[in-house]
């Protein structure tokens, strides 16, 4: 009886590790400061996105989740329209203060990966953009951006960092890290799952009112 319970566990293992690498979106890792009690009030969004749809999808969307529970946000992209890529660390300090938002919420990528098909039964895993480390506050972060590449993959694996940064203190107050699965032909349709995880997310840590 014992020889067939070994086939069955390593069966029902594979089971598993295929359901998880299904998964649409995935939490690696989460942080939230504990000392940090207050809530959400006024917040600017940032999404790192190189095109300009797919920037305006991710803020707008986020925008309107956190309206809807009573939350004051901006999209960036209305306070700093031209490109993300070339917004300096010091316009974004400047329009911080103009607004007077008390916390600033940072989206960026920090891996992606792809399955490519190159013929039928062959796939294989290629790094296509990695960038590292920030140095510490919110006026730190605008270095790199997410790239949605236009090359025809099946399948793309970004890994995101969001950051909620406090203004008066300038620090994290809480961070999330996540993999998302993105298919080539509904990137969009990835955003509209991830915003909805994210405001989860946030509001489990007591962040939302």
């Amino acid at each position: 009886m014992k020889r067939f319970q070994r086939p069955m566990f390593f069966i029902s293992l594979l089971l598993l590790i295929l359901v998880t690498s299904c998964t649409p979106i995935k939490n690696l890792h989460e942080w939230k400061d504990p000392a940090y009690t207050k809530t959400l009030h006024n917040t600017l969004i940032i999404a790192r996105v190189e095109q300009a749809y797919m920037r305006d999808q991710f803020e707008n969307f986020l925008t309107s989740q956190f309206n809807s529970l009573g939350i004051a946000a901006i999209p960036s992209y209305k306070v700093l329209p031209h490109s993300a890529a070339k917004i300096t660390r010091d316009e974004v300090v400047e329009k911080v203060h103009q607004l007077g938002v008390d916390s600033v919420l940072v989206i960026r990528s920090i891996m992606q990966e792809s399955m490519v098909n190159y013929q039928p039964g062959g796939a294989y895993y290629a790094a296509t953009a990695t960038s590292g480390t920030f140095g510490d506050g919110w006026y730190a972060v605008y270095v790199g951006a997410i790239v949605f590449p236009m090359r025809e993959y099946d399948i793309d694996y970004f890994t995101l960092s969001t950051q909620l940064f406090d203004v008066e203190s300038k620090r994290p107050i809480w961070s999330d890290l996540s993999r998302i699965k993105v298919s080539s032909s509904s990137r969009q349709a990835a955003i509209n799952k991830f915003v909805p995880f994210l405001v989860r997310k946030l509001d489990e840590s007591h962040l939302l009112e």
